[in-house]
This record gives structure tokens, C-alpha cells and sequence, in this order.
């Protein structure tokens, strides 16, 4: 994470903000901005990691970032 550029402090924030990503995606009337917020969080760590120099997490991120699009437009899966 340093290598990234993220602090120390930082790593807890980010710890809650994954965390509330994850009860939004619980919900359906937040399940949009929820797998919206978990793909910016994905871009914003592929972006640390090419301003650092490192394209193998960058590339590797790749996948992760698929799967919220995807769940997108697969809409919410617990509807009545």
C-alpha cells in the first residue's frame, strides 16, 4: 500500500469504506451506487498503481473491475 502511495493512516478508512460498499450492495435501492462506488474504488487503486510505476497491479485489477460492471447489467439478484 505504500508502494501506492497510500498512507498508513488511510488503511482503515479504506477498510470502512469496502466494508459500506458492501452493505450497499445488500440492498436494492443501493445496489447501483454500490457496485458504482466499488468500481471507482478499483479505477482509483489501478490509477495509484500506474502513477507509481507498477502495471502488474494494474493489470491485475483488470478482472476485479469487470465484475461490478457486470453486475450491473446483471441487475440485483434477490428481487421477490
Amino acid at each position: 500500500m505504500n508502494e501506492l502511495g497510500i498512507t498508513e493512516p488511510m488503511i482503515p478508512f479504506l477498510g470502512i469504506f469496502t466494508i459500506i460498499i458492501g452493505i450497499l450492495l445488500m440492498m436494492p435501492k443501493t445496489y447501483f451506487i454500490g457496485n458504482l462506488l466499488n468500481a471507482s474504488s478499483i479505477l482509483l487503486i489501478m490509477a495509484l498503481a500506474l502513477q507509481a510505476g507498477n502495471y502488474k497491479i494494474a493489470l491485475i485489477e483488470i478482472p476485479f473491475l469487470a465484475l461490478p460492471l457486470i453486475m450491473i447489467g446483471l441487475k440485483y439478484p434477490f428481487r421477490n
